[in-house]
């Protein structure tokens, strides 16, 4: 999996989750529409939002088909986060492996990787790992193009003279290369906590993983990324 795709799975898993808060409305309804899937508040109105095929099959597990055609939520379905729980905006900062600090926005809140080192579930290596991966994903500007807009690259502390896009440029080979060095096996639940923030619990449904074995995965997932960016 290359950054490429990351993007475009997240910006499905985006698309997903969104489709998901307009249909837990009464009466929202998704419905075919050619190539794509259009979500309304009743047949024949104006669609509130139009999803790709990529975006309907990160949704459809959450849906029942209706009598008269189109799906609606299941009543079954978890809830789609509103917006971002426990998120509290700021910025970190992070020195890269030749010495420069680049700042970049952050949750300050507990985030998922805080909450599992403070309890001892991941090493201060597995969670810089950790970090640093979602800091080229924020500098590359692949997260900040599907949650905030925020500035999609960092500013750098150590006077670098990379333009803007040559460092968002930099921050996806970086992230392409963490990729493919940890497999895709891994990926989706790095993807999830670190990338997007997602709570251990949250990344078990998404994933269709058995309760309480997230924990064993993201270690597992987190000690091949340490391994590549020689922090064990």
């Amino acid at each position: 999996m290359n950054a490429g795709i990351l993007e475009s799975d997240l910006e499905a898993e985006h698309l997903a989750d969104r489709a998901a808060r307009l249909l837990a409305r009464a009466g929202s309804v998704i419905e075919a529409r050619g190539l794509a899937y259009a979500v309304r508040f009743a047949r024949g109105r104006r669609p509130m939002l139009v999803i790709d095929e990529a975006a309907f099959r990160k949704l459809v597990s959450r849906l029942i088909p209706r009598g008269d055609g189109g799906w609606r939520l299941s009543p079954q379905a978890p809830a789609a986060p509103p917006g971002r729980p426990g998120f509290v905006e700021g910025e970190k900062t992070v020195v890269e492996p030749d010495g420069r600090a680049t700042t970049h926005r952050a949750n300050l809140g507990e985030a998922p990787l805080d909450w599992l080192m403070r309890r001892r579930h991941i090493t201060r290596a597995e969670h810089a790992a950790g970090e640093r991966l979602s800091a080229d994903a924020h500098a590359s500007g692949i997260i900040g193009r599907l949650t905030m807009r925020w500035d999609p690259t960092p500013r750098s502390g150590g006077g670098s003279r990379l333009e803007p896009m040559e460092r968002a440029y930099a921050a996806r080979q970086r992230l392409g290369r963490a990729m493919e060095a940890v497999g895709p096996e891994a990926m989706p639940i790095l993807t999830l906590i670190c990338l997007t923030g997602t709570s251990l619990q949250g990344t078990e449904v998404a994933l269709g993983m058995k309760p309480r074995t997230g924990k064993a995965a993201l270690k597992a997932a987190l000690q091949r990324l340490t391994a590549h960016y020689g922090m064990d």
